[in-house]
């Protein structure tokens, strides 16, 4: 009878095949622990002798390990040295630049919204800005130089590199003409008088009765709301307005009408439905009288 023979399986597949003669064959023997398991011990074993054979270092290759973690260590320092030193140059470059340097300074500025301010008289009080860096100029700086004017609101800049800024002044808008000691002042919303003019025809806005005196009346600012809201096809026919409260504010217009306008509420629906029965009643001769103090229900007279 033939000798019985240990069966042999591969050590190296990760896949059951047929056997090749290159393959690495690891004896199994007959016991009671399993095949498979005998075969997992027998390669865990030997890996574990490979691995430290491997990890056997002798001090001479230690050395040179040291010295390739040092010199790593060196270049990597090294960079970001010449990284940062060169961030440091290009902080300093654009600094230099941008806030020190004749490239971007101020060469032309350019004046827009000036209406009752001279622009002439704008470019003189900024003539000083000329030569500086256009990111050291600040709205407060342009503030400063046109001073306490009561024409204006305020400023703002704009920078346009290389050379020009932009100023936008911010005036405030004249809504009527007041009449003192024969003087007429242009007054804003707010009653702030923006100068004079020598007549009423000059101002271009209606006049309020009363004199400086409205300026400071409850009824002043109801007053200048109607008149905001008026259109210009219709405010340039108004001459003068009144009001004894904040209820009973009255157009005059330049043909001796009166118009009845009541509060300054629904003015916009208001002064359509005057524009509607002027343009309605005007081939009739017009009327004394528009009330529109309730607009939806207008009356004439």
């Amino acid at each position: 009878m033939a000798e019985q023979q240990n069966p042999e399986v591969s050590a190296n597949s990760p896949k059951v095949r047929r056997l090749d003669t290159a393959d690495e064959l690891v004896s199994v023997e007959d016991q009671k622990v399993g095949r498979l398991t005998q075969w997992r011990a027998a390669t865990k074993e030997r890996n574990t002798q490979q691995g430290q054979k491997k990890a056997v270092h002798t001090p001479e290759i230690d050395r040179r390990l040291s010295q390739l973690r040092q010199q790593r260590k060196r270049k990597k320092a090294k960079r970001w040295a010449v990284a940062l030193g060169a961030f440091l140059v290009a902080t300093v470059l654009f600094v230099g630049i941008v806030f020190y340097s004749p490239l971007l300074a101020v060469r032309t500025i350019t004046v827009q919204g000036a209406h009752l301010l001279s622009e002439d008289y704008v470019q003189q009080q900024l003539s000083d800005l000329d030569g500086v860096p256009l990111t050291r100029v600040s709205e407060q700086d342009v503030q400063n130089r046109l001073g306490e004017n009561s024409i204006l609101r305020g400023v703002t800049i704009e920078s346009h590199p290389p050379h020009e800024l932009v100023v936008r002044l911010q005036e405030r808008v004249p809504v009527a003409v007041v009449e003192q000691d024969k003087k007429f002042y242009l007054v804003d919303s707010d009653g702030v008088q923006l100068g004079t003019v020598d007549s009423v025809e000059d101002a271009g806005v209606p006049l309020i009765g009363g004199g400086l005196d409205a300026t400071h009346k409850d009824s002043f600012g109801p007053i200048t709301q109607v008149l905001a809201s008026l259109p210009s096809s219709l405010i340039s026919e108004v001459s003068e307005t009144k009001a004894d409260s904040s209820s009973t504010i009255t157009l005059k217009m330049k043909d001796g009408s009166t118009v009845m306008w009541g509060t300054s509420s629904e003015s916009e629906l208001k002064a359509k439905v005057l524009i509607s029965l002027r343009e309605a009643l005007s081939e009739n001769g017009g009327v004394d009288t528009y009330d529109v103090s309730s607009p939806l229900h207008p009356t004439t007279k």
